[in-house]
């Protein structure tokens, strides 16, 4: 039926990056001073270092605001292509390209392949 199960084995746990998320989406959607004055602090911050379960999505965020070396630039398209969010074709197209602009492509990239699997999730009537 698509529920998840109650049982501990087959549910993850929150990662820190997952509270950072939360806690922007909750200050953006309840909006007061001391939300707002949260909320840049929050921003300012950025999102917490990934740990494994936060997987290549992970890595790709904590990089947004960390502009990678290009050893970590190297594992980030590894995990991307683990994760099957990348071809190896496309990692031979970006390897050695260690720029924030390599990663905002990246990221807008990823973003649309979510942004497509959601929309097929929303219009899957089963």
């Amino acid at each position: 039926m698509g529920w998840p199960s109650d049982d501990d084995e087959d549910q993850r746990k929150p990662t820190a990056q997952d509270h950072y998320y939360s806690h922007l989406v909750y200050r953006r959607s309840h909006r007061d001073e001391r939300n707002a004055i949260r909320l840049v602090q929050l921003e300012d911050e950025g999102p917490p270092p990934p740990e494994p379960a936060d997987g290549a999505r992970g890595w790709l965020r904590w990089h947004t605001r960390h502009v990678p070396s290009v050893e970590e630039f190297a594992q980030l398209l590894t995990k991307l292509e683990t994760d099957e969010l990348l071809t190896s074709d496309d990692v031979a197209a970006y390897r050695g390209r260690a720029t924030a602009d390599s990663v905002a492509e990246l990221t807008a990239r990823v973003n649309a392949i979510d942004d497509i699997a959601h929309a097929r999730r929303q219009s899957d009537p089963s």
